[in-house]
């Protein structure tokens, strides 16, 4: 899968015709996997991508309020390249970027070769979100684009949403969180420290979403098979200290069972 930075994907028409999904997909959602599979339905008679933000922007937009993402960059990038997808469209949420109409947005993604866009219900987009879904599909229609809005998974009468995710994991819920992800809450490995005790220390992705302080379940490696390692860890002031890794280098780490929220280092 290539990735490609805004500016460079709008200067060239390298995928036409291709097909289109636009969102922040943070965590990659079982939501999200259904806007997957309808744009990647479309190949081969199109190309598919991700036109997607390098940052949350209510991380930039709203730096007081947001609470964390629950997949970092590098685990949006393959998941994307896991289901199959041509190319990842990574936008950084600049100053100016910020100030494009979503009618402008559009019309540069239609000027790129793109000719099918696949959105959900509440996606909204442009200078003060003056585009939504519905608005979304009438300007495709006049710039010669097919616009579909994916109906949302629902779990517990209710649509998934990262939101709901991040609230869930906050709140210690990771049953409910794996449900909705499709999988267990997996955090990036940025580093590991060893402490005067001996014990690791794993540190995470900067604004990583992690459960409250305890002891967990923990999955090292889940994406390894055979080599990943099933162990017990603590959590506490936004690290993982990890039982029985043996000095061993870790990338990820599936969180995914509460012991108890009352685990503290003796």
């Amino acid at each position: 899968m290539n990735i490609l930075g805004w500016s460079d994907f709008i200067a060239s028409k390298e995928y036409e015709p291709l097909a289109v999904m636009i969102g922040v997909f943070d965590g990659v959602h079982r939501g999200h996997q259904r806007l997957m599979d309808a744009v990647l339905a479309k190949r081969p008679a199109m190309k598919a991508a991700v036109v997607t933000f390098k940052d949350n922007p209510k991380k930039i937009l709203h730096p007081q309020t947001f609470r964390g993402s629950i997949f970092s960059l590098d685990q949006k990038i393959d998941s994307f390249a896991d289901a199959g997808f041509d190319a990842c469209v990574l936008i950084d949420f600049s100053q100016n970027f910020g100030t494009l109409s979503g009618a402008d947005f559009l019309s540069l993604l239609a000027d790129a070769g793109v000719r099918y866009v696949c959105i959900g219900p509440n996606f909204r987009c442009g200078y003060k979100m003056d585009t939504n879904a519905q608005a979304l599909v009438g300007v495709c229609g006049r710039l010669g684009m097919e616009a579909r809005i994916v109906e949302p998974v629902m779990h517990g009468g209710h649509p998934v949403s990262s939101s709901r995710i991040r609230n869930a994991i906050l709140e210690g819920k990771l049953a409910e969180a794996a449900e909705m992800l499709g999988r267990p809450h997996t955090v990036e490995v940025v580093g590991i420290v060893e402490r005067s005790d001996g014990s690791l220390a794993l540190g995470t992705t900067i604004d990583t979403v992690l459960p409250p302080e305890g002891c967990y379940d923990v999955v090292i490696d889940p994406e390894a098979g055979r080599e990943s390692i099933r162990t017990s860890a603590r959590i506490e002031a936004g690290k993982i200290f990890v039982e029985a890794l043996e000095n061993r280098a870790a990338r990820r780490v599936a969180i995914v069972n509460v012991v108890s929220q009352e685990c503290k280092e003796k």
